[in-house]
């Protein structure tokens, strides 16, 4: 018997696991858009070519350098020290800016997913919203005809209950359409056809909260001067300058001093590009600062009025029922409400992206800028004396 009841427990558990799993299958979620873009994106899957063959060179080099290394034992050169000491600098630094490229992409591709999803919320959020108001207006409008009927109310009172119904099918037919254009959208980033987005019959939005408290501005722009790509790349450069300044300074060049201008002049550009990527990231992170405090002042501005609606509303159906107020004053409160939730949801929204933005721009960063190489862009000055001697330019 206990054998039996034992079965059937484990039974009962498969069966409720089963449907959980079902259930999340039926949903759709800000994250599962996320993870079907980047997949699906032709930019990413280019840039980690580029970083597989980056991966390539560097393991070319490590090769390159071990038979230098072998070599000088037999015949010692200045020319394969600088070599061995060199080159896997110069192919770690191209290997560390294609892997920063395809963090960046990613996350500008993550971000544009992210803002899809939210709009196929909002979309969704004023269609659900729509429907409801045009059902509720509906029944005002055959409640009025009944009342009508009896001669409770005036044929006008009539008519403006019906206005009230017909501009709310309007407003939802205009949701409907929104709610198209933005679910194709995201059909078209997640690379599914429609038919399969249709299958989910949920839109999460439990994992879209924003924060209470942001930073300062001064707290952000000090994480991204430390983490953004462009930066971390432009200081590489100039460490990798300087190391090779140094190398040649010990060959002893033939015009010394010419050499040692030229090298400086190599640095102080490779040290301009550094100061120009933190004066731009500084000013990346000021505009968006500006947009993240807009958008948590416009949420607590929101949150305010969708509470006013709510008390507004509660007393106008208090008053219709004794008589106070018209039903088209009723229905106007109504539709006020409505508004003003959907208002505050979108608000929250627009807040979390604003914060998840911000986030990414105080990390490697998101703007998708490579050029075509698929590296992230840093300018290299040519050197008129370097230190490897099959590259210069004599």
């Amino acid at each position: 018997m206990k054998k039996v009841i034992f079965v059937l427990f484990i039974g009962l558990m498969l069966l409720v696991s089963t449907s959980t799993a079902l259930a999340a299958d039926d949903s759709l979620d800000i994250e599962k858009v996320a993870i079907a873009s980047i997949k699906n994106s032709q930019n990413i899957q280019s840039v980690e070519r580029r970083v597989a063959l980056a991966e390539k060179y560097n393991e070319d080099v490590t090769t390159e350098v071990n038979l230098l290394r072998s070599l000088m034992s037999v015949r010692p050169s200045y020319q394969s020290m600088v070599a061995i000491i060199t080159l896997p600098v110069e192919r770690q630094n191209d290997l560390d800016k294609a892997n920063n490229a395809q963090s960046v992409v990613t996350n500008g591709t993550r971000l544009t997913a992210y803002k899809a999803y939210i709009d196929l919320l909002k979309a969704k959020y004023s269609l659900d919203i729509q429907q409801g108001l045009m059902n509720g207006l509906n029944g005002d409008y055959q409640k009025a005809q009944q009342q009508e009927s009896l001669g409770l109310i005036s044929p006008a009172e009539l008519r403006l209950s019906q206005i009230n119904y017909l501009k709310s099918q309007y407003a939802y037919n205009s949701a409907q359409k929104t709610y198209q254009s933005a679910s194709m959208n995201v059909q078209n980033l997640m690379g599914e056809d429609m038919e399969t987005l249709k299958q989910y019959s949920t839109l999460q939005d439990n994992n879209i909260t924003p924060t209470d408290h942001i930073r300062s501005l001064d707290g952000y722009v000090n994480l991204a001067i430390a983490n953004r790509a462009e930066i971390i790349d432009a200081q590489n450069t100039l460490d990798k300058d300087k190391k090779e300044y140094e190398l040649g300074k010990s060959e002893m060049p033939t015009d010394y001093k010419f050499y040692c201008q030229q090298q400086q002049y190599v640095i102080d550009s490779a040290q301009n590009d550094l100061d120009l990527a933190k004066i731009n990231v500084q000013k990346n992170i000021v505009t968006l600062f500006g947009t993240l405090e807009a958008a948590m002042t416009n949420l607590d501005a929101e949150k305010d009025l969708e509470d006013q609606a709510v008390v507004s509303y509660q007393a106008a159906e208090t008053e219709f029922k004794n008589g106070q107020i018209t039903l088209k004053e009723l229905g106007d409160a109504k539709v006020a409400k409505a508004q003003a939730d959907m208002n505050y949801k979108n608000a929250q929204l627009d807040a979390w992206l604003a914060q998840t933005t911000m986030g990414s721009a105080c990390g490697v960063g998101y703007v998708p800028a490579i050029s075509s190489s698929g590296m992230t862009t840093v300018t290299h000055k040519n050197n008129p004396n370097p230190t490897n001697p099959n590259d210069r330019n004599d």
